[in-house]
């Protein structure tokens, strides 16, 4: 059964796109600087609390939303990452890459965590805008280990499609 084809979006230049930030208010300052160090200008970015999103008042032109959230005891943080992003769907262009970031609740980020939470971020961000499946970005070694030390440490990346 052949599969049908999926809408990709062109390629984001983090320098001039839109980008809104989303997150519970102890892992917003890092996703901030994470993405001002992956080269996301600070005046084109829009940063949200999750806790306490305000009343969503402009166009919906962000190409990129990253949504981080705090895994803690009983509640589903996947569930808290879908509302999250329906929330911000005024915000956000049809075809906006939405990444999801849940973080345990015992977890801390420390800077080598970061860093490698950014280069996931960003390999994600790559593999939504890949023009193929043959052009999608490749994991060498190095961010396989990488990735398998976020998931050890209590991190998971994935990207929503709503």
């Amino acid at each position: 059964m052949a599969r049908s084809p999926r809408e990709r979006h062109e390629p984001i230049d983090l320098r001039s796109a839109e980008v809104v930030l989303a997150g519970t208010q102890d892992l917003l300052p890092v996703l901030r600087s994470a993405a001002v160090r992956a080269g996301v200008d600070a005046t084109r970015m829009r940063v949200v609390g999750v806790d306490d999103v305000p009343d969503l008042d402009g166009e919906a032109d962000a190409e990129l939303a990253v949504i981080a959230i705090r895994r803690s005891g009983d509640d589903p943080a996947f569930l808290r990452a879908q509302e999250t992003a329906e929330r911000l769907a005024p915000l956000l262009r049809p075809t906006a890459v939405r990444i999801v970031i849940t973080v345990s609740g015992r977890t801390r980020l420390v800077p080598k965590l970061e860093r490698a939470l950014t280069a996931e971020v960003l390999h994600q961000l790559g593999a939504a805008t890949a023009v193929s499946g043959f052009r999608r970005p490749f994991r060498n070694l190095r961010t396989r280990l990488g990735t398998a030390g976020l998931r050890t440490a209590g991190l998971r990346v994935f990207r929503l499609t709503v």
